[in-house]
């Protein structure tokens, strides 16, 4: 993996060349039959947040509750060769204070370079999704993901950084006697200014903007045979720097984060147990001699459980932990250091749920948790994240549709 990453940082300048030849070539050797590959298909989420304290997507905590999380995506693919294929998705989502926006969620030129019975390998350049653990590069499609509101360890505060990259992917699927393996390598550069991660990090809305360098991501997959066991490991190399604004008291400083998750998914007959563990060294330097370099290690991990009562229905039940700082894990330093309550340093959440489908097309759920900390809370619908209380319920409920 660190051979083909080194590959991808060496000639990833040279993808927009690339893909320019790519469309090229595709337009001259286009044929009309073509169209018989296009698809197109999309989604809609329509959420429901009602929290005892605390806000979440919205004023939650207010005695209506908030129906501010609405998520709409269309995609389309289409194949004019047999190896090349062009994709693209849009997508709307308005969550909270947090965002309201439409975006460019992916759109690629795929390149399969070889296809053979029993190996198939390739590249995509463009906007490309990010490949980490079971969940991220489908998030926002609620048939795909765990539950409404994903596990902490996919960094929902940062899910804008996470989403996608512009740059370029290597693919390879490989298939073999003791099962299927898939391997994911990315390289480009993660969105620019991701506020709620600037905010996290930094404490406020500083003067300056966060700017992305070119990052590496890459997932390595096995599923056996029969699909019972699934297993993947994903590592991550993001580094960011602070541009200061003007009457800035914060230096040029240099952020990364390197990334290891541990993803593991078990069935048993009407049971599925899924656990993810995921661990972030960070660190950040250089920013002044008011902001003092700071290098932590954060820690997240969960267990779910699913257990279909019936093929349309299935209950569920998972266990969430979340530290910033392994070495501060009651976040007694942190408090000291901050002045915010020490239990803005982590998230322990417990939940019970239930996911309806009484159409392949439609899905209902409902989701109840009781959570301590509020380390995941977004600031831009908490303000004063130090007013935030510590023990705190969630009940949510969305209505998805797909087509």
């Amino acid at each position: 993996m660190y051979t083909l990453l080194k590959f991808i940082k060496r000639y990833g300048g040279s993808t927009q060349v690339f893909s320019a030849f790519i469309i090229m070539w595709a337009g001259q050797t286009f044929a009309l039959d073509s169209f018989d590959t296009l698809q197109i298909h999309g989604f809609i989420n329509q959420g429901y947040f009602l929290t005892t304290d605390n806000n979440l997507y919205g004023k939650s905590s207010s005695n209506q509750g908030s129906l501010a999380l609405t998520e709409i995506g269309v995609n389309g693919s289409i194949r004019p060769l047999s190896n090349l294929g062009l994709a693209a998705q849009g997508v709307y989502r308005r969550a909270g204070e947090i965002s309201d926006e439409a975006r460019i969620d992916y759109a690629l030129i795929d390149w399969t370079i070889a296809d053979h019975e029993n190996y198939r390998y390739g590249i995509r350049l463009g906007r490309v999704k990010t490949p980490l653990g079971f969940f991220n590069d489908t998030r926002d499609v609620a048939f795909t993901r765990p539950s409404i509101t994903l596990p902490s360890l996919y960094q929902e505060r940062a899910r804008d950084l996470f989403l996608g990259s512009d740059g370029g992917q290597f693919y390879l699927n490989m298939d073999s006697s003791i099962g299927d393996f898939s391997l994911h390598i990315n390289g480009g550069k993660l969105k620019d200014n991701p506020k709620e991660l600037e905010i996290s990090i930094l404490g406020a809305d500083r003067p300056g903007e966060l700017k992305s360098k070119t990052s590496y991501m890459g997932k390595l997959g096995y599923e056996n045979k029969s699909g019972s066991t699934r297993f993947a490991v994903s590592y991550a190399d993001v580094e960011m720097f602070y541009e200061p604004g003007a009457a800035d008291f914060l230096s040029k400083g240099n952020l990364s984060f390197e990334f290891l998750l541990f993803s593991l998914q078990q069935h048993m007959g009407d049971l599925t147990l899924t656990g993810e563990y995921l661990r972030i060294h960070n660190s950040i330097t250089n920013f002044g001699i008011h902001f003092p370099d700071f290098k932590p290690t954060s820690e997240s991990y969960y267990l779910q459980v699913n257990y279909s009562l019936s093929s349309q229905l299935q209950a569920i039940i998972r266990y969430d932990v979340a530290y910033n700082n392994t070495d501060d894990r009651n976040g007694d330093f942190y408090a000291t250091l901050t002045s915010d309550p020490n239990y803005s340093a982590y998230s322990k959440d417990q939940m019970v749920g239930l996911r309806w489908a009484p159409k392949s097309n439609w899905l209902i759920q409902a989701e109840y948790h009781r959570i301590d900390g509020v380390s995941e809370l977004s600031a831009a619908d908490n303000p004063d994240l130090s007013a935030a209380k510590q023990h705190w319920n969630l009940f949510a409920l969305q209505l998805s549709y797909r087509f």
